[in-house]
């Protein structure tokens, strides 16, 4: 064990499970541990996915049942086996930080099968707040493209007492909007994890005083969260029992086979004040969303026959594509009364120089304002809450327009007059660009504006 502190907070990271965060305390909430440790895939940890699923590992090891349908799934403690991640190295920065980097396992496996991968992670204390820098830096011998997968941006487990899920389900983020209690005591939710949208960045795990710990991460607007295993254990156990509460912001993320790619998440300790004053001041969402990839996807992935040239980017999304992939944005949030085109910069090319673009932007539904089921389990049924929420919490279509554009190899840039179709009101949270035929492109900038 290792361990930052100060005045108020002490952060303690196991160096023989990767580095991966086993204690966290506040003294103004009692200075009791938060960090939940039943088995190696909870703590607080760095977790990634991706193909193929199952993954079998260099020697022809097979994936326990349960867990084969992840995939390839690194993760910083240790595997579903018991067996722990290596440490390659660790650095104090100074006396509030901390370097390591490791060997991940495959948390599938059962048999000590390590990731192909390193981990890193500098975490910094500064007053009530964790800050957690994290990278994967991939050294796959399988070079497939696959899939974009939900990454957790990290995974967070909380000791029983911490049950309480808080956060903002709206479309008016840090407008003095009140909160929302996703998962309570006495509600019968938690488990299975319930996914949901907050445009404020941020999610909170609290106790029955209402303090706790905030999760923030600027480029998620998408959570999971839950509390494990089910309404009696809210509110009890400790960091080797069971029960658990659950945050984890979610990204989709394309991971190459040499990819480095890395994020920034801080960890905000206190009352609900606390964590959402800090989301607020630290908030990065702009009015007028644009990504630049000369160097970066942005978070941008593939859905259908489309693959780009792989990492490092340079200089543009490098694409091929069939009739009817998608290429598909971030999750976030913008209004549409603040931008009311679209302007899509890059080369296109097809055999017959033409091309139509199909553009869906998604509006912030009613859907957006209530939790949903991860996955069905017990009394808990998807469908059945699908049919249940339908007339209180309907989905909208999304705004859906159509523009022909030239497609003979030069560069230009497209300008798409979204504001001309009646439904392109209010907020919105995310874009899809379909194309109508087999072609190439080098896509060097796609921005929303005036």
């Amino acid at each position: 064990m290792r361990y930052l502190e100060n005045d108020r907070l002490k952060l303690g990271i196991d160096l023989s499970l990767g580095g991966a965060v086993t204690f966290l305390s506040d003294q103004e909430n009692g200075g009791k541990n938060m960090v939940n440790s039943a088995d190696w895939g909870r703590q607080i940890q760095l977790s990634f996915y991706s193909g193929p699923w199952p993954y079998i590992g260099p020697n022809g090891e097979t994936p326990t049942p349960e867990w084969a349908g992840l995939g390839w799934n690194p993760i910083q403690s240790g595997d579903a086996g018991g067996h722990r991640s290596k440490i390659l190295s660790f650095e104090q920065r100074g006396d509030h930080a901390f370097f390591v980097r490791s060997i991940p396992m495959q948390w599938p496996h059962k048999t000590g099968v390590a990731g192909d991968c390193e981990f890193e992670c500098l975490y910094t204390l500064e007053d009530n707040v964790i800050t957690m820098e994290a990278a994967i830096v991939n050294k796959r011998t399988d070079h497939t493209q696959y899939r974009a997968c939900s990454q957790e941006m990290p995974a967070v487990y909380t000791n029983g007492p911490w049950y309480q899920v808080v956060t903002y389900l709206g479309d008016k983020p840090f407008a003095g909007e009140p909160t929302t209690t996703v998962v309570d005591k006495g509600d019968h939710k938690g488990w299975p994890w319930v996914h949901f949208y907050t445009p404020e960045n941020w999610v909170a795990l609290l106790d029955e005083n209402g303090y706790g710990i905030g999760v923030f991460q600027p480029e998620a607007m998408t959570f999971n969260g839950g509390f494990h295993p089910n309404d009696e254990s809210k509110g009890v156990g400790g960091e080797k029992d069971g029960p658990t509460g659950h945050i984890a912001p979610i990204g989709k993320q394309i991971l190459d086979h040499n990819i480095r790619w890395s994020y920034k998440t801080s960890l905000v300790l206190g009352t609900l004040d606390d964590i959402r004053g800090y989301a607020k001041a630290n908030w990065q969402v702009v009015p007028q969303p644009e990504w630049s990839f000369a160097d970066s996807r942005h978070n941008w992935y593939y859905e259908g026959e489309m693959k780009d040239s792989g990492f490092p980017i340079e200089g543009g999304l490098d694409i091929q594509f069939q009739p009817n992939a998608t290429l598909v944005g971030p999750v976030t949030f913008w209004e549409a009364s603040k931008t009311p085109f679209l302007e899509i910069e890059g080369a296109f090319e097809t055999a017959s120089g033409e091309l139509v673009l199909s553009i869906d932007a998604q509006p912030v539904s009613p859907s957006d304002f209530t939790d949903w089921l991860n996955w069905s389990e017990g009394e808990h049924d998807v469908e059945a809450e699908k049919k249940q929420k339908a007339a209180e919490f309907p989905g909208k279509q999304a705004v859906h327009i159509q523009q022909a554009i030239a497609a003979d190899g030069q560069q230009r840039t497209y300008r798409i007059h979204l504001a001309e179709m009646p439904t392109y009101t209010g907020a919105l949270k995310s874009m899809e660009i379909s194309f109508s035929d087999a072609g190439s492109a080098k896509i060097t900038r796609i921005g929303l504006g005036e």
